[in-house]
């Protein structure tokens, strides 16, 4: 029984989960317990205290006893000072049971938060930049002109390479509020989160990765790892729940593919010590080792002489692994130049091009069309006559024509060789249909060369529009051997044999 008692202190933490001990009263509380200003701890029941078995029971089992301090929760009976109480003897099966209810709580919670997400509720405590919430019960994604002009803009600059950091930059340097602050800015508050009220490169890679701005809501991408653990952490796509066509898009589905494109590339793009990056950063490779070749200057005294290219290997570790490969900037750009050209050349006669283009792209699979055309027909023919055969002997069974032991073998040995014709069949619609991406390929990327009809300057936007990467091959020991530059176009080449070739 408790006869005195003096308050030293009252230690309260509303909208908290028990589930954490990381809450700032009980923290407090545990602060002055070791600090010797309490003796004696009192709460309403366990759940006050916390829902996490394992460590209330580390407290009022080890850490209380250790500093002399006693525990009491009213209405489970629990008083550390009375050990034999049946309220102490329950008191792990109380803690056990009381994390039990935060588990199957949090449960129903994510079910709640699950089945909203397919049901397109935009569940999130603020838009993403460029959006605001819309009041129509699904807080349905809704424009904000000045912020979608800045996302857009963030795109476009992204498709034409230049990377996070530059972007980054630039919007830093045109005094446009980052997203946190722009918020803030809206609500009419100071921004309590930055600390440097600059847009990052982080930020910038967020929003690129973001599809909301192509009217997709995809959500549950960052759960929490639990209810006991309140970190968030990425999640795989398949995992998303997605909801196309949701909202109305900033950009285009041309600019986000364009964009994906760019994210997929060799290139990454590194900037020079003059803080611009180069236009074959990241793009040429070693031909005989495949390292990636290193941005030189011709001349270290006079850089206006330009850049050159050597291999990455070789300027690393020596010439005992890799010969050096150095090509001049401006007569690798001139050779680039004259192999696009001779391209655009080509396509004078569209069609004429795409044909060659189609046939250099297949290789062997060109002249195996005609074939699988022809032998899919007669395949497709002879299915529906082995249908029409297995009906027709079932048929004069039930009508006693034909024996039961005679239909099931003839039954059988028609679907035997339906299984063989539909496998044959489904190889020869993959030949198609490979046939068929072909030439879309190589519609696009005519219709990529097309843009740059007339072009006089070679600029890292066309080479990331068409180029895929190139390969710089060592100057021949017989200088009359012509050197080779290996340019491997976008959509056109998918392997070392066949690459476009440029010669010295």
């Amino acid at each position: 029984m408790i006869r005195f008692c003096i308050i030293f202190g009252v230690y309260i933490d509303d909208g908290i989960s028990g589930v954490s001990f990381d809450r700032p009263g009980v923290q407090r509380m545990l602060d002055d317990a070791k600090a010797g200003k309490i003796n004696l701890i009192l709460c309403k029941d366990l759940s006050r205290f916390g829902r996490n078995y394992i460590q209330v029971g580390q407290y009022t089992d080890y850490i209380f006893p250790m500093y002399n301090i006693r525990f009491i929760a009213l209405t489970d009976n629990v008083d550390t000072a009375n050990s034999q109480s049946a309220g102490m003897d329950m008191m792990p099966i109380m803690n056990i049971f009381n994390e039990w209810h935060s588990a199957n709580t949090s449960k129903k919670l994510r079910a709640v938060t699950e089945a909203g997400a397919k049901a397109g509720k935009y569940k999130c405590s603020f838009a993403a930049y460029g959006y605001t919430k819309a009041d129509d019960g699904k807080y349905t994604p809704t424009i904000d002109p000045e912020a979608a002009a800045v996302v857009r803009r963030i795109f476009e600059l992204r498709a034409k390479g230049i990377d996070t950091k530059k972007i980054s930059e630039i919007l830093n340097a045109e005094k446009i509020l980052p997203p946190s602050d722009y918020l803030y800015q809206k609500l009419g508050k100071t921004n309590p989160i930055s600390m440097t009220h600059l847009w990052s490169k982080e930020c910038i890679y967020h929003i690129l990765r973001n599809p909301i701005y192509i009217g997709t809501l995809a959500q549950q991408r960052r759960p929490t790892v639990s209810y006991k653990n309140h970190k968030r952490i990425p999640t795989n796509e398949d995992d998303w729940i997605v909801i196309e066509n949701n909202h109305e898009p900033i950009i285009s589905q041309k600019l986000w593919d364009k964009v994906r494109e760019y994210e997929k590339s060799v290139s990454r793009g590194k900037k020079d010590s003059r803080g611009f990056v180069p236009t074959f950063s990241g793009l040429l490779y070693c031909a005989d080792c495949g390292y990636k070749m290193k941005q030189i200057w011709v001349n270290r005294r006079n850089k206006e002489h330009g850049t050159g290219y050597t291999c990455g290997y070789h300027a690393r570790y020596g010439s005992n692994y890799c010969t050096t490969h150095t090509i001049n900037g401006k007569v690798l750009e001139t050779l680039v130049i004259a192999d696009i050209q001779s391209k655009l050349n080509l396509i004078i006669d569209e069609d004429k091009a795409r044909k060659q283009f189609i046939e250099k792209k297949s290789g062997d699979r060109t002249s195996q069309t005609a074939i699988d055309t022809k032998r899919k027909q007669d395949i497709e023919h002879r299915i529906a006559e082995l249908d029409t055969l297995t009906q027709s002997v079932y048929e004069n069974m039930v009508l006693g024509k034909v024996p039961e032991e005679v239909c099931v073998k003839l039954i059988d040995k028609y679907q035997e060789e339906n299984k063989t014709l539909q496998t044959e069949l489904d190889v020869i619609h993959e030949r198609l249909e490979a046939n068929d991406q072909d030439e879309r390929d190589v519609d696009e990327f005519i219709r990529r060369l097309k843009k740059y009809a007339g072009f006089e300057v070679l600029t890292r936007e066309m080479l990331l529009d068409l180029v895929e990467y190139i390969t710089i091959e060592d100057v021949p020991e017989n200088r009359n051997t012509p050197r080779r530059i290996h340019i491997y176009y976008k959509f056109l080449d998918k392997a070392l044999s066949n690459k476009q070739n440029a010669l010295v």
